[in-house]
């Protein structure tokens, strides 16, 4: 019944003259996500999250699934779609590239935090306790592409004057944060990076950070961790819209999205079941801070 109800409340809406001039600009609101291999299965899955969108904007939404972010950053620059999900580099690089969108909302953990901190830790009963002790040591990094892995904790070094490569005796190369750590366990690094989105960076709370995991296999205690630099907030990937998108679009999508975990909760797990803290007001100075910390300049016209 409620379905009915929404559907009817939709052409109600649809009908209604005094609603229709910015809807009739938008016409069809076209979403981009990343959607992998099986962009089939992806568009079936988040199908409450588009349907809660359309019934929020009284606007029929499509799903454009596209298998990588430099296509979603394509759609969106060129117009294609005027909605995406996207990472925070992926929306940093957008905003290189065009100053032709906005960040709306991003999602939240469990206690509420916007993003994390990457962090460089070493065993606490080492001789590693400055980044100036880490000279001719072992590094363990994450994939050259990782933000949480390798990109924040290189252009943190980078700001100390430390150049990786020449810095340290070896730079180990590993899949992923965890990874590192493990290597950093096992002796084959004195020091790893990691991240967490915790108050207390070394907290093993679930979903805060690889520590978690690590602990409870047994593999390496957080208790025998040192912090040995951490970055500043590194705000979670957000949703995007497109500056032309009209105000009042961007003001029902903002109260559905923020309303969506508890109105919805279903269409919040479709697009964010990582995140359950639910959506937050995306604030654009977080973005900057990171693109300026990852010596991102934006495109001047």
């Amino acid at each position: 019944m409620r379905r009915i109800a929404a559907c009817l409340a939709l052409l109600i809406a649809l009908a209604s003259p005094a609603w229709a001039s910015w809807r009739d600009d938008i016409g069809t609101l076209r979403v981009g996500f990343i959607a992998g291999d099986n962009p089939a299965y992806e568009v079936a899955r988040l199908e409450k999250f588009r349907w809660r969108l359309q019934y929020a904007l009284a606007v029929p939404v499509e799903l454009f699934p596209a298998r990588t972010y430099d296509a979603l950053i394509e759609a969106q620059a060129t117009g294609r779609v005027q909605y995406t999900v996207l990472s925070s580099l992926a929306y940093i690089a957008l905003d290189q590239r065009c100053d032709c969108a906005e960040p709306l909302v991003q999602p939240t953990t469990a206690d509420h935090a916007r993003g994390f901190r990457a962090l460089l830790v070493a065993k606490s009963d080492g001789p590693l306790a400055t980044l100036a002790d880490a000279r001719n040591m072992r590094l363990a990094v994450g994939a050259k592409d990782s933000l949480s892995g390798r990109r924040a904790a290189f252009a943190g070094l980078a700001k100390e004057g430390i150049d990786p490569p020449g810095y340290f005796l070896r730079i180990v190369e590993t899949p992923d944060s965890e990874a590192a750590l493990g290597e950093l366990a096992a002796g084959e690094a004195d020091l790893a990076t990691a991240w967490s989105s915790a108050p207390d960076p070394l907290s093993a709370a679930i979903g805060s950070g690889p520590f978690a995991r690590l602990a409870s296999d047994g593999v390496l205690s957080p208790s025998t961790l040192r912090v040995v630099w951490q970055s500043e907030l590194i705000p979670f990937g957000p949703h995007v819209v497109r500056k032309d998108l009209p105000e009042m679009a961007k003001s029902n999508l903002l109260q559905a999205l923020i309303e969506m975990q508890q109105t919805a909760p279903e269409a919040y797990d479709a697009i964010e079941r990582g995140y359950p803290g639910g959506f937050v007001a995306a604030d654009p100075t977080l973005y900057r801070r990171l693109a300026e910390f990852l010596n991102v300049a934006k495109r001047k016209d």
